[in-house]
């Protein structure tokens, strides 16, 4: 199943998308079977589910275990196997993200936006939780490499030079896929923290259950999971990584307060995680429990915290612009750079505005002649303080901050 579990309830008709959805699961399974006559099995528990056969309490019961199952199925099968697994870009091997689709367009996540307002205008948004394998601003840092994948290339590469040249004393990785995660999850953290990696790799790879599990860990593989991860991540080699997180940190903070912009706005009630409301890198739980670090002179920090708390002082004072009765509309930029913008405007009276992949962008020569219809009337940035109407030049309106905030004047 795409989701956790189907939603149905005894005694009434199934709804179309759960039944649409258990529909092509049904199918997917039937396929995995040689004989034909076996997959007739699938179809009686799909109808059991769906509550299409049966009645009384067994079959209440059923349909409501085949939802709890589901729900333990997904989780461990997809999110805590799955995602450790598959991990080309790993900001993307997420909790409710989709691999195999690290992206969207404007035009789909604007789609989204208009059926969340129509259907689940109160529903939760988050970016980090308790849950997540990697915080908000880990996953930022991540996603830019999507977008530079050459030069990442060659970082990789340079790293693991130093890391051969290293004394052979155990410095080597166990596996070229656990290489692969401990470089990532590395850079992404952004410190060379071995304590906090060696935790939070080590738990991946018995996540992923390739080497070493939960109830049969290996211990020769831990520990030289261990040793590479102290002796060569956070070695020597890891200035390779601290010279490429010094060369993308603008874009890496163009993403965080995009992200942190569409968040806070977009339909929805958003969840702001224990010190989301500044950078904050953190990993896989139990990491991401621990005590958030409160910096104070750095500005890309301090910029988070003005956007955060400007966002949710507009929600605070004026919460029917936000929640039910409220409305989301898409404004699209215009110029050869309007693919970079996600703009929106919600019930008419705020506008958010986003840069979108900011290193491709920069690469592309910047905003040029892209420009965003603003809707009537005169707009106040709240985060640069200055005031715009009309069409506006997106190199004008974008040249204090990757994000804009802007309410009626």
């Amino acid at each position: 199943l795409p989701v956790y579990r189907p939603y149905v309830v005894p005694g009434t008709p199934a709804r179309d998308v759960d039944a649409k959805r258990v529909d092509v699961a049904a199918e997917g399974a039937r396929g995995a079977f040689t004989v034909a006559g076996e997959g007739d099995a699938v179809e009686v528990v799909r109808d059991l589910a769906l509550g299409r056969i049966g009645t009384g309490p067994d079959q209440r019961d059923f349909a409501a275990r085949f939802a709890q199952v589901a729900s333990a199925l997904r989780a461990k099968a997809v999110e805590d196997t799955a995602c450790y697994r598959f991990t080309p870009l790993s900001s993307a091997a997420e909790v409710g993200g989709d691999p195999a689709g690290p992206a969207v367009p404007p035009e789909e996540f604007h789609a989204h936006c208009v059926r969340m307002q129509r259907d689940w205008p109160e529903g939760g948004t988050v970016l980090s939780t308790h849950d997540t394998k990697r915080s908000a601003d880990v996953r930022a840092a991540l996603a830019v490499l999507s977008e530079c994948p050459q030069r990442w290339r060659v970082a990789l590469r340079t790293a693991r030079e130093r890391s051969a040249a290293l004394p052979d004393d155990g410095h080597r990785p166990p596996d070229a896929h656990a290489e692969w995660t401990a470089w990532q999850t590395a850079y992404g953290l952004g410190v060379p923290d071995a304590e906090r990696l060696t935790e939070a790799v080590t738990k991946s790879a018995r996540e992923a259950g390739l080497h070493t599990t939960w109830t049969e860990p290996d211990a020769d593989y831990e520990a030289a999971l261990g040793r590479f991860v102290a002796g060569a991540v956070c070695g020597a080699p890891w200035a390779v990584m601290d010279d490429l997180a010094a060369e993308l940190a603008p874009h890496v903070r163009a993403t965080s307060l995009g992200m942190t912009l569409v968040q806070l706005l977009m339909p929805g009630v958003p969840e702001v995680y224990w010190g989301g409301e500044r950078r904050r890198a953190s990993l896989v739980d139990p990491d991401n429990r621990r005590v958030p670090v409160v910096v104070g002179d750095d500005g890309a920090d301090e910029h988070k915290l003005r956007l955060t708390a400007a966002a949710l002082r507009l929600r605070r004072e004026r919460p029917e612009w936000f929640l039910t009765g409220s409305s989301y509309e898409p404004l699209r930029a215009r110029g050869r750079a309007a693919g970079h913008c996600l703009a929106f405007v919600r019930t008419g009276e705020v506008v958010a505005v986003a840069t979108r992949l900011s290193l491709r962008l920069a690469k592309g020569g910047g905003w040029g002649d892209t420009s965003l219809g603003l809707p009537p009337g005169v707009w106040r940035d709240e985060l640069s303080e200055r005031s715009f109407e009309g069409t506006v030049p997106l190199t004008d309106l974008m040249s204090a901050s990757p994000v804009a905030l802007m309410r009626q004047a």
